[in-house]
C-alpha cells in the first residue's frame, strides 16, 4: 500500500538525516496524506508545499524540510522492536488520526488543500483556449459540415462551462481553508526568505 511506502521514504530521511525529502502519494485524497504529514512532523520533517519546479502537474511532489530539533523528535519516535503504532495515529488502522491529532492533522490538510488550489491556474484556460484549435484540425477528416461545426462548438461549450465551475469551486474552497488557517493563527503559503 502507498501508506508503508510514505513511511519507508520518511524513515529513510530520518535514517539519513536528509535535509529534506520530496514524495508524491499516490493513493486518492489530501487527509490521508495531511495524516502521514503528521507523521513526519512527529519525526522531524515539516511540510513545506510542492517541490520547486512540479507544481503544475496534476499529482506533484511534496516537499518536507528538516526542522532544527529533528533528531530529538526522532529519537522520541523511536521504532521499538515489534510493532509501535504511529504517533498521532489509531494503532493497526495507518494513518488514522487519534481525536487529539485530528485538529492538527486538519491544519495540515487546509495547508495542502490552498496548495492544491494554485494548480487550477492560467495553464488549464490555455488548454481550453487552444481546444477549438485542435478541433478544426479534427473537422478537416470528415469536413466542416454546419453539423461538425455545432457538435465542436457544444464540446468546447461544455469544456469552458466545466472550467467555469471548477474555477468558482476552487476559489471557494480555497477561501474556505485560507480562513480556517487564519483563525489558527497559521501563515500559509509560507514567506520565502531570500
Amino acid at each position: 500500500m502507498d501508506e508503508r511506502h510514505l513511511l519507508n521514504e520518511l524513515m529513510k530521511a530520518v535514517a539519513e538525516e536528509a535535509r529534506e525529502f520530496a514524495v508524491r502519494p499516490h493513493f486518492p485524497g489530501l487527509k490521508k496524506f495531511a495524516a502521514f504529514a503528521y507523521v513526519a512532523e512527529s519525526f522531524g520533517y515539516r511540510y513545506v508545499g510542492h517541490a520547486p519546479g512540479n507544481a503544475a502537474l496534476n499529482n506533484p511532489f511534496f516537499l518536507f524540510v528538516r526542522m532544527p530539533d529533528a533528531h530529538e523528535r526522532a529519537v522520541a519516535h523511536q521504532q521499538a522492536p515489534g510493532r509501535t503504532p504511529l504517533p498521532g495515529m489509531r494503532p493497526g488502522h495507518g494513518l488514522t488520526p487519534v481525536p487529539e491529532a485530528r485538529p492538527q492533522v486538519e491544519l495540515l490538510y487546509s495547508q495542502m488543500v490552498v496548495d492544491a488550489s494554485g494548480r487550477y491556474n492560467p495553464r488549464v484556460l490555455s488548454n481550453i483556449l487552444i481546444l477549438p484549435v485542435v478541433m478544426a484540425i479534427f473537422l478537416i477528416f470528415p469536413g466542416y459540415t454546419v453539423r461538425n461545426v455545432l457538435v465542436a462548438a457544444g464540446i468546447w461549450l461544455a469544456f469552458f462551462a466545466f472550467y467555469l465551475v471548477g474555477l468558482g469551486v476552487t476559489r471557494r474552497r480555497r477561501r474556505t481553508h485560507l480562513n480556517r488557517l487564519s483563525a489558527a493563527g497559521v501563515e500559509w503559503p509560507p514567506r520565502v526568505e531570500a
